[in-house]
């Protein structure tokens, strides 16, 4: 429950934040807005304020605003109708969309008035319209004396019609929703400053290699625990943060890195392994002791009563330099009881303990995760604020270099579509993760979000049909050519667009199965946490 209710916030802020920036936009334009909702299909709930309809909708995977023309429906608007008016009788009410009068094809005219004037060649003739009106369709009989009282538009002549606006106003109401979530860090930065928060402490220090796994990228390449790493790929590394980054921006690449070895400059290659996850696993990390962060309920070490900050010294008389140590041979003594010798404050304890298996690898594992030292953020209020704009400036331009950068060589085939396709992340890990934010506090979650953020402004902004970059490619087109897309042409990309969203979709969905049925929270955390 606790996780649902993280992400129902998370995507509910995103989404509202997106979607309030296309209809601020679209009502300083002057367009005619006929539905705001948070969510896709049927209504939960909602409620009708002036000409808008603001509701909350069953599938809580995005939402949108339904400007009146903005699909080139061919359709006529009530824009208004008179108190007491013969047209008020008849049952029309402002706001009715008719889509359609028996006998007549409306799309063959430009103007309401045009229409009126076919009417009146037969009086006497009782039409049939079909309205839409507040998701429901029905129907109304009514001859030409019973439209005195309306002012009814056509799409082509409508001035609030979205599709009647220049270029540059609907360029604005399009681009407003990714702006709105690229301003979104800088309204929550300064927040979580106020708040506090944790950032791992390894992230700001010199990558002085603790740990390199046996049998990794890392450990054929020749790489050595205090190796000091220097550059990678040409570029200077000065943290863990940099060489993080710089390793999960090229999965399945092949990377020249330059490390110091007492005192003599060394060249490697390694490649950056991508796991079925999409996380790239390079086989080196930082110095940690065998220091327990925190313990998992119902586990061998929650049984044995292991603590925060118990260090671990010793695994049946091997003395344990680190972590890394201890997990191997912890991880091969299945359903062995093994005797640890524990420093809990001034006090040395002996405690034993039997390994169970790991569902995914058979491995033994005893439930504890590694303690890791972490600098707290906390400002006061106008330092917040500075310090709040210069982290989410920062974090933009560098999730922006790392997703260009990314797809720059997914083109020129230096990273493979399939390993494109390995770190795709779909609802239920965005779920997962949003929840194990929020167990660490609200700044954690609202940094989370952040991330998210801008995401969701980058991809939204690529030309694709369905997308807001799609209709900013049709935008462009349009001033090219002088005059709009067909309506056949925006129907067929549309499907196509479409099309390749719910493929995108399915794949982001199966990857999500596939990673949590594996234990990798922690690492999409840690990847996360690169850009504290």
């Amino acid at each position: 429950m606790y996780t649902i209710l993280a992400f129902l916030f998370v995507i509910g802020i995103l989404v509202f934040i997106h979607e309030l920036g296309h209809f601020l936009i679209a009502k300083w334009c002057g367009v005619r807005v006929e539905k705001f909702s948070l969510g896709f299909g049927k209504k939960i709930f909602g409620f009708k304020s002036g000409e808008t309809e603001y509701l909350v909708s069953m599938l809580p995977l995005g939402g949108y605003v339904k400007m009146y023309g903005e699909g080139g429906e061919g359709n006529l608007i009530v824009d208004h109708v008179e108190t007491g008016s013969k047209a008020e009788k008849a049952g029309f009410k402002s706001g009715d969309k008719i889509t359609g009068i028996y006998g007549i094809d409306l799309v063959s005219f430009s103007r309401w008035s045009e229409l009126e004037y076919s009417l009146r060649k037969v009086p006497e003739r009782e039409y049939v319209f079909s309205i839409e009106r507040d998701e429901k369709k029905l129907t109304l009989k009514s001859k030409l004396e019973n439209l005195d009282g309306i002012k009814a538009f056509s799409e082509k002549e409508y001035g609030r019609s979205f599709s009647n606006q220049s270029i540059l106003e609907r360029l604005g109401i399009v681009i407003a929703g990714p702006f709105m979530n690229f301003l979104l860090p800088f309204l929550f930065f300064p927040i979580i400053f106020m708040l506090g928060i944790g950032v791992s402490a390894y992230l700001e220090q010199t990558p002085v290699i603790g740990y390199v796994e046996p049998s990794s990228p890392a450990s054929e390449g020749g790489f050595k625990k205090g190796d000091t790493i220097l550059q990678i790929d040409g570029k200077d590394v000065r943290t863990w943060r940099d060489a993080n980054i710089a390793f999960q921006s090229n999965p399945d690449a092949i990377l020249n890195v330059k490390a110091k070895r007492n005192g003599e400059i060394k060249t490697f290659q390694v490649k950056a392994a991508s796991s079925p996850e999409g996380i790239v696993a390079v086989g080196i990390a930082e110095h940690l002791d065998a220091k327990v962060g925190s313990v998992m309920v119902g586990t061998p070490a929650d049984r044995a009563r292991l603590k925060k900050g118990d260090q671990i010294l010793s695994v049946n008389d091997t003395k344990i330099s680190d972590w890394y140590q201890m997990a191997s041979i912890i991880r091969g003594k299945v359903n062995e009881e093994i005797t640890l010798l524990v420093k809990r404050g001034d006090n040395q304890i002996e405690t034993k303990i039997s390994p169970e298996p790991l569902q995914e690898t058979g491995q033994g594992a005893i439930g504890i995760t590694p303690y890791r030292e972490e600098i707290v953020k906390k400002y006061g209020f106008f330092e917040s604020i500075f310090q709040g704009i210069k982290e989410a400036a920062e974090m933009i331009v560098e999730v922006t270099v790392l997703l260009f950068s990314f797809i720059y060589k997914l083109i020129t085939g230096k990273i493979a579509l399939g390993t494109a396709g390995k770190s795709i992340a779909g609802p239920l890990l965005i779920a997962q993760v949003s929840g194990t934010a929020a167990e660490s506090g609200l700044a954690s979650l609202l940094q989370f979000t952040c991330f998210i953020s801008i995401n969701l402004a980058l991809i939204n902004l690529f030309p694709i049909p369905m997308l807001d970059g799609g209709h900013v490619l049709y935008l462009t087109i349009e001033s090219i050519k002088k005059r709009p897309l067909s309506q056949r042409t925006l129907e067929i990309s549309q499907r196509i667009g479409f099309t390749f969203l719910i493929f995108i979709m399915f794949l982001a969905i199966y990857n999500d199965i596939s990673r949590l049925k594996g234990t990798i929270i922690e690492s999409v955390s840690r990847l996360i946490d690169v850009f504290n």
